[in-house]
């Protein structure tokens, strides 16, 4: 989620048509910028619901109609003089740049869903990329400063971007390179799979991320410019442990977390009384040398991840009690923890049977 971008990048959106649009569009455009972000409300019900929905919905593009219509509804609850057609139109390229931005900020959306369920991700900058957020101000203040001439000002930040692209697709070219070589110099089986992503505020960082086919996960961080790539950490997780596989029978959260985290790791510690199996992912992961303020714990000492040789943002999975049933399903975001039964809001609609033995 990046509001200010998507604001500030719809706008220019409806800068680029004539400036004698029926009143109420340009607002239309702009609130569709936001739109399929209205998803967040399933936040309240789990964040693991809501990470396993935020890549279809909304943000698929058989979703975008649907949030126009509604987005334009709601412009003309007081935009009565415009045409619905013309404001339904406006919302509808607000909720595709949405779906634009989303992409070139390196989201992974499942764009065809639900005839073809395929991530796709197309990482050219950081979500909310200070580089990117400068040039839509800019854009913003040509807006104010020459209010007549809106495509201008379009323009201007459209070439802006142009050229932004151009750099970091070519820092990324040579960084995957430099990561290619450094996989091939490793001397380890070929990765299964590999993600890129672009670093926040960086002009030549980017960072990747792979699975070898023993399990093991790598994280690197490879500069674009000079090709040095460094190796931040590899993890052998125990994934493919029993305790591991149980919890995704045992807990919805779990369950809705891993299938569309691909670097996905679960880790357990038992706490005396029972105990708690968590996952992550490792694009969530840092090492405590390369962050100062990493917390060891979480505060809430009876359902702590355990401890290990990363921390991580996020964590789903959930406790089982002294007899090792399923007691709570649990989500860590950073110090909040979410609790709720362990089989309680499956997206696919299902409910395991509470109590159930491991």
């Amino acid at each position: 989620m990046d509001p200010i971008s998507h604001l500030l990048f719809a706008r220019m959106v409806a800068a680029t048509r004539t400036s004698h649009v029926p009143r109420g569009v340009v607002a239309a455009t702009v609130l569709g910028g936001l739109a399929p972000d209205i998803d967040a409300a399933v936040m309240a019900v789990g964040w693991d619901v809501y990470l396993q929905w935020h890549e279809v919905g909304t943000h698929a593009l058989v979703g975008t109609p649907v949030v126009a219509l509604a987005t334009g509804a709601f412009v003309r609850t007081w935009a009565r003089a415009a045409p619905l057609s013309a404001l339904v139109f406006g919302a509808w390229l607000g909720t595709l740049s949405h779906v634009f931005f989303d992409l070139f900020s390196g989201a992974t959306i499942r764009l065809l869903w639900p005839v073809w369920s395929a991530p796709i991700s197309a990482p050219v900058v950081a979500m909310a990329d200070p580089i990117v957020i400068a040039v839509l101000i800019v854009g913003a203040l040509a807006l104010w400063v020459w209010p007549r001439v809106p495509r201008t000002a379009a323009a201007l930040v459209m070439a802006l971007l142009a050229l932004v692209s151009a750099v970091k697709l070519t820092t990324r070219a040579r960084a995957a390179a430099a990561y290619g070589a450094a996989v091939t110099a490793a001397g380890t089986a070929p990765p299964e799979s590999m993600a890129v992503e672009a670093e926040w505020g960086s002009w030549t960082g980017w960072l990747f991320f792979d699975r070898l086919p023993d399990g093991q996960l790598r994280a690197w961080r490879v500069d674009g410019w000079t090709r040095d790539a460094r190796l931040r950490f590899a993890h052998a997780p125990a994934s493919d442990a029993p305790f591991a596989r149980q919890s995704l029978t045992d807990f919805a959260t779990a369950r809705n977390f891993v299938p569309v985290h691909p670097f996905a790791f679960a880790s357990a510690r038992d706490n005396g009384n029972g105990g708690v199996v968590f996952w992550s992912d490792a694009r969530f992961c840092w090492t405590p040398a390369e962050r100062a303020d990493a917390q060891d714990d979480v505060p809430h000492q009876d359902v702590r991840p355990a401890r290990g040789p990363l921390r991580c943002a996020l964590w789903f999975g959930g406790s089982y009690d002294a007899d090792g049933r399923p007691h709570e399903a649990l989500v860590w975001l950073g110090g909040h923890l979410q609790r709720r039964s362990p089989g309680r809001w499956m997206l696919e609609g299902r409910r395991t049977e509470e109590g159930g033995r491991r």
